[in-house]
């Protein structure tokens, strides 16, 4: 289970997921200071844009545990690579929508703090929000392992 590289990636995948749900993940900042913090939890705006947060950005914390969680199930299943290619491509699809639902929050949040009030606003991704590509990297390379495994095997098969 361990002594295989497709077993690596998606361990890694899943804790660099962890590691982007626990970090912020990009701020607003207005004329140089920072008015509205953006984590995968929360969307906290300073005191006089509280208008501004009318929802929280839950579903990205959601699809990042999801992405984690799929990736430590599929590890468990390393006797069963098609089901672990299936799964560990369901995580890829839970990440792909990651990203976008982070750019349709950072969007809709953006709206909503210029029509606060906010001037000359501007938003500033996190480095974190690249954990999300790293581990959709790092998937495709699972994927690919996955694959490169089972061929392997169906080969010594016809082999016997």
């Amino acid at each position: 289970m361990i002594q295989r590289i497709q077993t690596v990636y998606m361990f890694v995948a899943c804790a660099v997921c962890v590691i982007c749900l626990c970090s912020e993940v990009g701020r607003f900042m207005s004329e140089g200071a920072q008015v509205a913090g953006f984590s995968n939890f929360t969307f906290t705006p300073a005191e006089n844009f509280s208008a501004a947060s009318s929802a929280g950005p839950w579903a990205l914390s959601v699809l990042l545990i999801m992405s984690a969680l799929l990736n430590l199930f599929a590890i468990m299943l390393f006797r069963k690579r098609l089901r672990q290619l299936r799964i560990v491509i369901f995580s890829s699809i839970f990440l792909v929508g990651y990203i976008l639902v982070y750019a349709v929050f950072a969007y809709v949040f953006y709206s909503k703090m210029q029509l606060a009030g906010a001037e000359d606003l501007s938003f500033v991704p996190a480095v974190a929000v690249c954990n999300p590509i790293i581990a959709l990297i790092l998937n495709y390379l699972a994927i690919h392992a996955i694959r490169k495994d089972e061929a392997l095997v169906r080969s010594l098969d016809r082999i016997r």
